[in-house]
């Protein structure tokens, strides 16, 4: 009959594998364990021009015709590779990646509340021009420093105190509606709008100015919308090389 002394001898003389340099090795008079298959990187660019390059230029001398394109998310596509026939081993390689994550997201974060100014170099530098974005613009230029102090909420539209010029002071309602079009996929595509709820907040402590937050109102239709524009824009683009899926 075994007792604990007795397993905690057996115990320790088992030798455990060795991790050096990023190698492991076995015992003495094993043999040493290797990585069946070594997989790469995979290329990164920001801009769909980018990849549909590398398809056309094919440097590496990928067989094209094997290989899928996927739209994977609004700001995301990757070149991959077909599943191998190795029984044991299920692998799919991804060769590139097109990421907006490269060039950077949208101006605003969306529910946070930024103060005027921030809000309306936002609209300019990260929103496609429409009719509700140059209206908003209209009315945060008009915002006036000294006289803006409440904000009314009626349900469906917000009221804050605005100015044309130095002499002439007025209310504006402000639409709790808007269809905005972010830059929130790739430039080579049309920007999909969509709705969001706007909302203010009275001005801070040692502020003249309310600040803004814009919510988004669509459920996230819009991904969808935009992962069908980045698609067709592949498939004109390449389409006769590779597959692409959205």
């Amino acid at each position: 009959m075994m007792d604990g002394n007795a397993i905690q001898t057996l115990y320790d003389r088992f030798a455990a594998p060795e991790t050096q340099a990023g190698r492991v090795f076995t015992p003495a008079g094993w043999t040493e364990a290797k990585a069946d298959h070594f997989i790469v990187d995979p290329l990164q660019v920001g801009t769909l021009t980018g990849f549909t390059d590398y398809v056309e230029a094919n440097r590496d001398g990928l067989t094209l015709a094997e290989l899928v394109v996927h739209v994977k998310e609004p700001g995301r596509v990757e070149l991959r590779a077909k599943i191998e026939g190795h029984a044991e081993k299920y692998r799919r390689n991804t060769y590139l990646v097109a990421s907006t994550g490269l060039v950077g997201g949208p101006a605003l974060q969306w529910a946070t509340y930024v103060d005027a100014e921030t809000f309306y170099i936002a609209l300019q530098a990260g929103f496609v021009a429409t009719p509700d974005r140059d209206q908003l613009l209209t009315i945060i230029a008009s915002i006036r420093e000294n006289s803006v102090r409440e904000v009314v909420d009626d349900g469906v539209s917000q009221e804050v105190k605005t100015g044309k010029g130095v002499a002439i002071v007025g209310n504006t309602r402000i639409p709790k509606r808007v269809t905005l079009a972010p830059y929130r996929t790739f430039r080579e595509v049309e920007q999909p709008a969509s709705p969001f709820v706007l909302r203010l907040q009275p001005a801070p402590q040692g502020s003249d100015r309310p600040r803004l937050a814009l919510f988004e109102a669509d459920g996230g239709a819009w991904k969808l919308d935009a992962i069908k524009l980045v698609a067709r824009y592949l498939r004109a683009a390449i389409g006769e090389k590779v597959t692409v899926i959205a």
